[in-house]
């Protein structure tokens, strides 16, 4: 079921966290999440070190861009690559991070590939991630729309696999793996993707407030904006896509009394941040499959997409009557209308 719908506005930064359960499958548990800072320089992974720019050629927010642009070629187009699907290392920070790497088996280093850097959620691991099929969104990667996955590790001694919640560690290790891809791999640097579940739906919303000129499009999973890392917001439009079950207690639509903790209020800070009409009273789901709503009025280039359902704190959930997971479906043709 979809809706459209249609300006106030305010923003969050988040209570309390909670581990919660994933759905129906290998999914884990919910959250907290953490990032920072934008910049930086790529650093070795596997032998290598690179530099990379970023973000459109004019230097502003992607969501500038019209819809189906041409690609733009990373500096890694042209170049035979090295590197190779699996674990990998990088030197980000002064520590060495693992993420893991998956390039299309026929892979064209001539052919700019769309890029997800999809982020893992609490008590878990880059290769949890990679056995989900990266958000369930690599099957969906066929023939031309073959893409790039890379699902990073949180660092080792941080408490319950999360993502870093004081500082900016972990949005540096994006730059820096986004840096080392970029000079290493053809990818079509319009078309970079982020996305996650619960912490890592919160790792992608603290991305979504600052790196607005390296990511086109992000789906929050079940997010939430407190337990992690805010970086200082630009408050340029990106195109961003949530999904929030309304049973969910963990990174719930409205975090208890909180006039500014939820899902709810990620919602309304990047529609107004993408010039949408926000609805004073955004539908959510009641009864029936799931419900998204688009706002209206957004920039051409930024839409924003809300979406419920009657669910707990899951990235995995079929309407009545069918068997199918809905959210790689909206996900990924939230991301390829770009």
């Amino acid at each position: 079921m979809t809706s459209s719908a249609g300006m106030t506005g305010t923003s969050g930064r988040p209570g309390s966290g909670g581990r919660g359960s994933g759905g129906r499958s290998a999914t884990g548990g919910g959250g907290n999440t953490a990032t920072g800072g934008s910049g930086g320089t790529a650093g070795a992974a596997n032998g290598g070190s690179g530099t990379a720019g970023s973000g459109t050629a004019g230097g502003g927010s992607l969501s500038m861009l019209p819809l189906k642009n041409p690609a733009a070629p990373s500096a890694g187009c042209g170049k035979a690559s090295t590197l190779t699907s699996g674990k990998k290392t990088i030197m980000s920070g002064g520590v060495e991070r693992s993420y893991i790497l998956d390039i299309p088996t026929n892979y064209d280093m001539n052919k700019p590939y769309r890029f997800f850097y999809t982020s893992h959620w609490i008590s878990s691991t880059a290769e949890a991630v990679q056995q989900q099929n990266f958000y369930f969104l690599k099957p969906l990667a066929t023939g031309e729309n073959a893409a790039i996955f890379l699902a990073p590790q949180a660092l080792p001694g941080n408490p319950n696999g999360t993502w870093d919640t004081s500082k900016n560690t972990d949005q540096v290790l994006f730059d820096d793996i986004l840096a080392y891809v970029k000079d290493n791999l053809c990818i079509d640097t319009t078309r970079v993707f982020a996305t996650g579940f619960s912490f890592g739906g919160m790792m992608t919303y603290s991305l979504s407030v600052n790196h607005q000129k390296d990511i086109r499009a992000a789906v929050g999973i079940a997010p939430a904006n407190y337990n992690i890392y805010v970086p200082p917001k630009t408050h340029e439009p990106i195109a961003w896509m949530q999904t929030t079950g309304m049973s969910d207690t963990t990174c719930p639509w409205i975090n208890g009394n909180s006039t500014t903790q939820g899902s709810k209020y990620i919602a309304i800070e990047h529609g107004t941040d993408n010039g949408c009409m926000v609805p004073a009273d955004i539908p959510t789901w009641t009864s029936g499959p799931h419900l998204c709503v688009d706002f209206t009025g957004c920039m051409a280039g930024a839409p924003t997409k809300v979406c419920t359902f009657n669910g707990p704190h899951t990235n995995i959930n079929s309407d009545p009557g069918s068997s199918a997971n809905w959210i790689p479906q909206e996900s990924w043709a939230f991301f390829t209308q770009f």
